[in-house]
């Protein structure tokens, strides 16, 4: 049967994004890896794990290369057993073990700094993202022994050191792909958690408080209460201590991202701003105009809404011209505002739509005649603005214009997300949904 774990969660790991702690390999080796529904992997460092004691290891052939947009990495793919304990729980603790789950292994340390002081990343999207390749072919010709990728070969090779990990890319796409099963599909195949897992977190950033730093360890960051949150693996709907209300549902349009159709967005009253589809040339890999995104720490727009959003800020109000002006550059996020210069009473909701469905009892019935409607959800001033960070007394703005590489795509992270009890219900359906409920504070 089934086992529901309440996972306690914390932002101070990776610069705002969520961590929940696995056990991995016969050491059960703690590991704080991010979670992340735009990606697929799960990935660990060999600096805290040190693979080289794990008993239950097993090599394989594959190799795997992930680019997130901002930072990469390139290895080797391994087995192992991967635990998790509900430390919410009095007395026995429940758990969840997984024999011979699969994972990659981080490369080069140069690559570590794609997830900060976090672990590695748990990717929680869908198996279409989780690509590897099978080096069997190049391993023999290069008389690799032992004939793996773990340990991993290319340590002397340019294509280890270099900072560009297209080259690599390409070198993998010589050789046949490999199918990777990612970890919580692999739960739910197993039947060993229900094919959904909920999310409540509170901010988008770290909170530092008057009697902390920036500097401050880890540890005692997260005894903040603001810099805490709750992931529910294989359950959702029974946390009523965590929301309040019914749920809205929007359906997820493709089990490869948590893909979703995003219809506008609106500033208080003004005149919504309508989303553009997704390019035609974009489609094939991108197919949606939005995704929802837990290891996005801010509201990503495409840059025409972005700067229609800026508009009408700042229509509502010119004085928020100046405060808005810094955070057109993304170094801003590392150095903010002044707070004190901020009265967020003062700024309005914005309003994000997206095409919904109708009941919520019978969400299985999406392309059974169903009829969709809209979905209105709300962004809070205390979530798009975050007091108190980088450092105490600074605030930073967390809606963000597209990335010059990405297409015309809408990635919606926490500050959204924060506003609401999530749950990602992959059961139903054949892509699942996404329910939205309001937070019981």
């Amino acid at each position: 049967m089934p086992t529901m774990l309440k996972l306690p969660i914390t932002n101070v790991y990776a610069k705002g994004d969520y961590c929940a702690t696995l056990h991995i390999g016969s050491e059960h080796t703690p590991v704080n890896l991010i979670l992340d529904t735009g990606s697929s992997t799960l990935v660990v460092k060999d600096e805290n794990y040190q693979a080289s004691k794990d008993k239950h290891l097993t090599p394989t052939a594959i190799a795997q290369e992930v680019n997130y947009g901002i930072g990469g990495w390139n290895g080797p793919v391994i087995h192992s057993s991967i635990s998790i304990y509900d430390e919410s729980a009095t007395g026995e603790k429940p758990s969840i073990t997984l024999e011979n789950a699969t994972m990659a292994l981080i490369s080069s340390k140069t690559q570590y700094a794609t997830f900060f002081k976090a672990d590695g990343m748990l990717g929680l999207a869908y198996h279409h993202l989780n690509k590897g390749f099978n080096l069997s072919d190049y391993i023999q010709e290069q008389k690799i022994v032992p004939a793996h990728t773990y340990p991993w070969p290319f340590i002397e090779n340019d294509l280890q050191d270099s900072e560009d990990l297209k080259q690599f890319k390409h070198f993998l796409w010589q050789y046949p792909e490999h199918d990777i099963t990612p970890y919580f599909t692999d739960l739910a195949l197993h039947n060993l958690s229900a094919n959904k897992f909920s999310f409540y977190s509170k901010r988008s950033a770290i909170h530092i408080n008057e009697n902390h730093s920036a500097q401050s360890s880890p540890d005692t960051l997260k005894q903040d209460p603001l810099n805490q949150g709750w992931l529910i693996l294989g359950g959702g709907e029974k946390q009523t201590d965590l929301y309040q209300g019914d749920f809205s549902c929007i359906k997820v349009e493709h089990d490869v991202y948590y893909n979703v159709e995003l219809i506008s967005v609106q500033v208080a009253d003004k005149a919504p701003i309508a989303a553009a589809p997704l390019d035609k040339k974009n489609l094939k890999s991108y197919l949606t105009n939005a995704i929802i995104d837990t290891g996005a720490g801010g509201i990503l727009l495409t840059a025409e809404i972005y700067q229609q959003v800026i508009n009408d800020l700042i229509a509502i109000n010119s004085d928020f011209a100046a405060l808005l002006k810094p955070f057109k550059e993304l170094s801003a996020q590392e150095v903010g505002i002044n707070a004190s210069e901020l009265n967020l009473d003062q700024w309005p909701d914005i309003t994000i739509t997206f095409v919904g469905i109708t009941n919520k009892e019978n969400t299985d019935k999406v392309d059974k005649g169903v009829k969709k409607k809209t979905v209105q959800l709300s962004c809070k001033p205390q979530t798009y603005w975050q007091v108190n960070t980088p450092s105490f007394g600074k605030a930073c703005f967390r809606l963000l214009s597209q990335l010059p590489q990405w297409p015309n795509q809408s990635i919606i992270g926490l500050p959204l997300l924060n506003n609401y009890y999530v749950i990602f219900d992959r059961s139903v359906h054949k892509t699942g949904v996404i329910k939205f409920a309001k937070q019981k504070k």
